[in-house]
């Protein structure tokens, strides 16, 4: 299972930037409703992997806003929402997730002209994903860091790795068959991601998010610039790295 995830979360971008005609459906939905890839039943439900795409086209006046993400039967119901703009040239994310109980995952893509689009995925999962001894260490948080790719032409749409430290809990222990807070939540609530100044894309995040997250996403190499990213915690801390891309 190890293995699986380390594929979907790190696998080539020809999966997760894969051209429009090969993830269109038949139909006037097929370029709206995101796909949904997770495993059917994960090991190891504190990293339960996730990928989402939508292959509609990105532009200025018509492009896919935000991809929203619950599991409504989980103790931490709210997984993320990721807000996208034409910059990023497709919409889509890849992450790891915690997941209590699992159940039926809900993924609405948001299209700029005609609204929520949802596909669902059935996830089942081991017991204990969203409640866990926190671990309360302070003192390895940050080194952000980014992975582009090696080569990069003008208008590329590439795959963006970005990956911080930092410990996540829900502050939720498991009694007597019922999730109780006993602690609370630390985690990454937010990653911005800017192109000089202009920012491209802002993930809204939960403690459902798995520690020491690692976050997969597409920029569209349109222009040179410093690519940035800033992660945010729920207690206010912030950590930013850059790297530069050359067209």
């Amino acid at each position: 299972m190890d293995h699986c995830r380390r594929a979907l979360l790190l696998g080539g971008a020809a999966t997760f930037l894969a051209p429009r005609h090969l993830w269109a459906q038949s139909g006037p939905e097929g370029d709206h409703r995101p796909v949904v890839e997770a495993p059917a039943l994960a090991e190891d439900p504190s990293a339960v992997p996730l990928q989402v795409v939508a292959s509609h086209a990105m532009e200025p006046d018509h492009f896919i806003r935000s991809i929203d993400i619950r599991l409504d039967g989980d103790p931490i119901p709210h997984k993320g929402t990721f807000v996208f703009t034409p910059a990023n040239g497709r919409a889509a994310v890849a992450f790891s997730m915690r997941s209590g109980v699992g159940g039926l995952l809900k993924v609405a893509a948001e299209c700029s002209r005609h609204g929520r689009f949802v596909a669902t995925r059935e996830i089942r999962v081991t017991d204990g994903g969203c409640a866990s001894p926190p671990d309360m260490t302070r003192d390895r948080l940050g080194s952000p860091r980014l992975r582009l790719p090696d080569s990069i032409r003008p208008g590329d749409i590439i795959q963006v790795r970005a990956k911080v430290d930092h410990n996540s809990y829900t502050g939720l222990v498991l009694k007597g068959g019922r999730y109780v807070r006993e602690a609370p939540e630390f985690y990454v609530k937010q990653m911005e991601v800017f192109l000089d100044d202009q920012k491209i894309s802002d993930f809204q995040l939960t403690s459902a998010l798995s520690a020491n997250p690692l976050l997969r996403f597409p920029v569209k190499a349109v222009r040179s610039g410093t690519l940035r990213v800033v992660f945010h915690n729920n207690e206010g801390q912030r950590w930013e790295t850059a790297q530069r891309i050359s067209v």
